[in-house]
């Protein structure tokens, strides 16, 4: 008697989806864009010639990604002094040498340069979302650890740190 008189004995419990050829060319013309976009910005990357550290803003080191050889770097932070100090490590000695100098500081970030990448290795930070990055070698490209206000950046031949001339 319910179904009768709300109508439900005329309902059908199946949906039928239909799609018309306009829903097809629409979403054709979605992956197309987005493909186009893709293939634009990739395009226009060109591998990065150096690696900008900074802490807080300021240049620390420049580092230039040619060199065949790895090296490792090492940053370790100095909250009382608002500061960090850099140390190049030995490539075969970095883990010991990593060990002896962050004994007391406790705050550290430990990242390798070379073959036209940079990549960060270890990080003192709670997240270490730095470490969990991929190695960036492209121009443009960037690694950041904010608990420690440190960024890893790709600059081109022709780049400097300098984006732009205001008068």
């Amino acid at each position: 008697m319910l179904k009768h008189m709300f109508g439900c004995d005329k309902m059908d419990s199946r949906k039928e989806i239909w799609i018309k050829k306009a829903d097809l060319f629409l979403l054709a013309g979605i992956f197309a864009a987005a493909l186009i976009l893709f293939l634009f910005f990739e395009k226009g990357r060109m591998p990065g010639s150096y690696a900008s550290v900074s802490y807080d803003g300021q240049q620390i080191l420049r580092l230039s990604l040619s060199q065949a050889e790895a090296q490792y770097f090492l940053v370790i932070w100095k909250p009382e002094a608002v500061s960090a100090e850099t140390y190049a490590l030995s490539s075969e000695k970095w883990e010991a040498e990593t060990e002896a100098l962050t004994g007391e500081a406790g705050a550290y970030n430990l990242f390798i340069c070379g073959n036209g990448e940079i990549r960060m290795l270890r990080s003192s930070c709670p997240d270490l979302i730095c470490v969990h990055h991929k190695a960036v070698s492209k121009s443009g490209e960037s690694i950041i650890c904010l608990p420690h206000k440190l960024s890893l950046e790709i600059l081109g031949a022709q780049e400097t740190e300098f984006d732009g001339i205001t008068g």
